[in-house]
């Protein structure tokens, strides 16, 4: 493998990077000029050495606590449970959330991770109980993996919130009834809403 091809492959190894992805990832680093790379390279490696799991949320940050869990302006009663980073950035471009949040990192899965999953299940319980959380928004994807652990998790933390809700989910906007599938459909007929008259 020449170096080339081994950059490629490197880029390959980046989420939902395809081949031609990775091909143009290497020309680009190949035609930039060694500012360019240096720049890209030293933001690598500050990004790696600097960047931290927040130790209330687990979100990205550079500081203990991040920006989102310290902002004494955001709704401090409510916790939004999400997945993963990419989620948080999802709900927070919506401008319609201004609770806080606790990442989960994995499903409930039978995989080797089982145990930091657990100690996350357990350290939303004990974050809940020290911050009077008084509700929990659910807002796992709709897939197996993440009914079963809105489940578990609403099973789980029962006993020590007054509320536990669960993002609505069904029809998106601009989309024809007849290309829906069946399960989204019926989720979307049980979550309907009334239309004011």
């Amino acid at each position: 493998m020449n170096t080339v091809e081994k950059l490629i492959e490197v880029f390959r190894r980046f989420p939902s990077v395809g081949p031609k992805q990775a091909e143009r990832f290497a020309m680009y680093v190949m035609r930039s000029n060694p500012i360019e790379i240096n720049e890209l390279i030293e933001a690598i490696v500050d990004t790696k050495a600097n960047v931290k799991q927040c130790k209330k949320c687990f979100n990205y940050t550079a500081d203990d606590i991040c920006d989102i869990c310290s902002d004494d302006k955001r709704d401090r009663g409510l916790l939004c449970v999400i997945e993963n980073p990419f989620d948080l950035i999802a709900i927070e471009k919506t401008k319609t959330y201004n609770g806080l949040y606790y990442i989960l990192g994995s499903y409930l899965l039978p995989h080797p991770h089982k145990n930091e999953f657990d100690e996350r299940v357990e350290f939303l319980k004990k974050r809940i109980i020290d911050e009077g959380i008084k509700e929990v928004i659910i807002a796992l994807n709709t897939t197996t993996e993440g009914q079963a652990t809105s489940i578990y998790i609403k099973e789980s933390i029962s006993n020590f919130v007054s509320k536990i809700s669960r993002i609505a989910f069904g029809v998106p906007l601009g989309a024809d009834i007849d290309y829906i599938d069946e399960f989204t459909l019926a989720y979307a007929l049980r979550g309907r809403t009334s239309l004011d008259k």
